[in-house]
């Protein structure tokens, strides 16, 4: 009966919250202020401040009401899991590909986790493709990538060639290649499977002994299945090129090779380095021709060239002369005689091994002409006796530095009394 008067008395004498502009005083809400209440939510109470105001209460525990006097222990749970479940659905995301992705355009701040489901991330990256930015196509993919299965991954990008062309090159330039390499052989493309794989190799891998393994992996892995593939020719021809490369780098007196070193390069090197090698020698000039079908003219270029280069002139007659009959020898060469004295000339060859070449040439005026140009004075020198041609001899040892060893040379020419002169 008191308990019932109580609450009659309360609800009777309680101030009313309402709003009043002329209003100063506090009106108090569970023992708490609403001024107090107000400044805490905004966080702008000070408890430095008002802490003796804060921590004295004007109103005694026995005029305060437990919040069960007022009000239900049923509708208080319905209220706060109804503010509980409220709160949940204000935090879980929006699945909305086209602000997700006008986000990812703008450079702004994005969440892809809310994209759950096949459907969700199939219509995000077709959003993605449609915007035909390669950034957010590559940002989307990505994250299905790792979301997903491998052939639930396969499935859509086989639909969609656009995302196709950009995942690869972003699984080449991160160097996946077992990623990049199943991919494309699902996709029917196994000939890019095996160039792409074949570039990423040679493009990262600096060492010549590691180049080689991988090489062979690549070509029995790749490339022997495609019979149609010209490409894998050439892949096996290099894997014996570094083969060789690796022999010459165990030899004691081998210069450095550039991984990347052509086959004339490595015949260069074999010409310089091994030109006494036995024909059997894998280091030898001639194998080296031999296993990659060099063709004479460009291995007597190097050759000569090398040879001549070093000042070996002893070398030089066995790169492009024969024996003839009765031991005479003969000229024997794809080269043209005039390539043959330009290089000799250019590397300072003595004036009597290009007179031995000159002679080969039967022409006289050609010869003539040759060796006018080359400045070989012994040779024009022999070629005007045998034009029996006096006076052009004569003419030309006036040009001569006197005292000079070609001077002396036409001038005993001039003298000779088996010459027949024709003037």
């Amino acid at each position: 009966m008191n308990s019932a008067k109580d609450d009659e008395i309360y609800w009777n004498t309680s101030d009313k919250l309402v709003f009043n502009f002329e209003d100063n005083e506090e009106c108090q809400i569970f023992g708490v202020s609403q001024t107090t209440a107000i400044c805490s939510q905004a966080g702008t109470f000070s408890v430095d401040d008002d802490a003796d105001d804060y921590l004295k209460s004007d109103i005694t525990p026995s005029n305060l009401k437990p919040l069960l006097s007022v009000i239900s222990e049923k509708t208080l749970t319905s209220i706060l899991n109804a503010e509980n479940l409220h709160n949940v659905h204000q935090e879980k995301p929006l699945v909305q590909p086209d602000i997700t992705l006008r986000r990812i355009l703008l450079g702004q701040p994005f969440m892809l986790e809310q994209y759950k489901s096949l459907a969700s991330k199939t219509e995000l990256l077709d959003s993605a493709i449609a915007s035909g930015d390669g950034n957010a196509i590559l940002i989307v993919i990505i994250f299905i990538a790792k979301t997903l299965k491998q052939s639930l991954i396969q499935r859509l990008l086989l639909e969609r060639p656009e995302a196709v062309n950009i995942y690869i090159r972003y699984l080449a330039t991160t160097l996946r290649t077992n990623e990049l390499t199943d991919l494309l052989t699902m996709l029917g493309r196994s000939k890019d499977a095996a160039m792409t794989n074949l570039q990423i190799v040679l493009k990262n891998t600096p060492n010549v002994e590691r180049l080689l393994q991988k090489l062979q992996n690549c070509c029995r892995m790749h490339f022997t299945a495609l019979s149609d593939c010209r490409e894998g020719f050439y892949v096996q021809n290099y894997i014996k090129l570094l083969e060789w490369q690796v022999a010459v780098k165990a030899t004691e007196f081998s210069k450095p090779l550039d991984i990347h070193s052509s086959v004339l390069d490595c015949l260069q090197n074999a010409c310089q380095h091994h030109w006494n090698a036995s024909e059997g020698s894998l280091v030898s000039p001639t194998n080296l021709s031999k296993q990659h079908d060099v063709s004479p003219r460009q291995y007597q270029c190097v050759a000569l060239t090398t040879r001549a280069s070093m000042q070996a002139w002893d070398d030089i007659e066995s790169i492009v002369l024969t024996k003839g009959w009765l031991g005479s020898k003969k000229l024997q060469t794809s080269l043209a005689i005039e390539d043959i004295l330009q290089i000799l000339h250019e590397n300072q060859a003595p004036s009597s091994l290009l007179a031995k070449f000159l002679s080969y040439i039967d022409d006289l005026d050609r010869r003539l002409s040759l060796a006018k140009k080359l400045q070989c004075h012994r040779a024009v020198i022999d070629i005007f006796v045998l034009q029996r041609d006096r006076v052009a001899l004569s003419e030309y040892k006036s040009s001569l530095h006197s005292q000079s060893e070609q001077y002396f040379y036409a001038e005993n020419a001039l003298r000779a009394s088996t010459v027949k002169w024709k003037n």
